[in-house]
């Protein structure tokens, strides 16, 4: 699975490099920590009472832009389950910046199971509620991950609030798959243009279980 990863990447980067400009590539990044009070991935808990940091980045080459970010979830509980998250892919704009499209792989590592290296396509369209459809497919199998997401940012002068809703159905196996949605709200103030504290709370609900409220609390600085 790393050997995948690491080939994929090169794949990337190279293709990157064959699209980028002449002129020097804009570089932009950011790192946060934070807490949450469960982890959920696609319905799923994958950490609990877990202290998160990140790291991401993205670098314009002309038309296109290569981007990745890093997430790690490490439990405080001491029955918790730690987890990372890494992406990588490239975007472009499309028909007057109308579309935004991605493409990339994004590999998941949690501490009961192997690493998971799956590919994946978004599309979003940036009108009102940015309705954004991805697809994501596992490497190893034909297993494939379906979902929607919708997002309306709300300016307060005080804070900007992020209302959000995500639909989707993932495959565990060929025979199982579930269905999974949340609702997310997350108030962010900003210091500075390039610090920004946040908070969120959220309800996620699967057709496996009873739906749960998480919250959690961080930072992040723009560089």
């Amino acid at each position: 699975m790393k050997t995948k990863l690491i080939t994929l990447t090169i794949a990337l980067l190279g293709l990157s490099i064959n699209v980028a400009s002449a002129e020097a590539p804009a570089v932009n990044g950011n790192i946060g920590v934070g807490y949450s009070s469960d982890y959920h991935r696609r319905g799923e808990v994958l950490s609990q009472e877990a202290m998160q940091a990140q790291v991401g980045f993205n670098v314009g080459l002309g038309a296109v832009e290569l981007f990745g970010d890093y997430l790690t979830n490490h439990s405080t509980d001491s029955s918790g389950l730690d987890s990372d998250e890494t992406t990588i892919g490239l975007s472009t704009s499309l028909f007057e910046d109308s579309l935004s499209a991605y493409v990339g792989i994004y590999n998941t590592d949690t501490d009961t199971t192997d690493s998971d290296l799956e590919a994946f396509a978004s599309v979003q369209a940036n009108v009102r509620l940015t309705p954004t459809l991805s697809v994501y497919k596992d490497t190893d199998d034909s297993l494939y991950t379906l979902e929607g997401q919708l997002s309306y940012d709300i300016d307060l002068d005080v804070v900007n609030l992020e209302l959000a809703g995500i639909y989707g159905n993932t495959e565990s196996s060929a025979a199982t798959d579930t269905n999974y949605s949340a609702a997310k709200v997350t108030a962010t103030k900003t210091f500075k243009e390039n610090l920004n504290f946040y908070a969120d709370i959220s309800l996620s609900d699967t057709d496996a279980r009873e739906n749960e409220t998480t919250w959690g609390i961080g930072l992040n600085v723009k560089f």
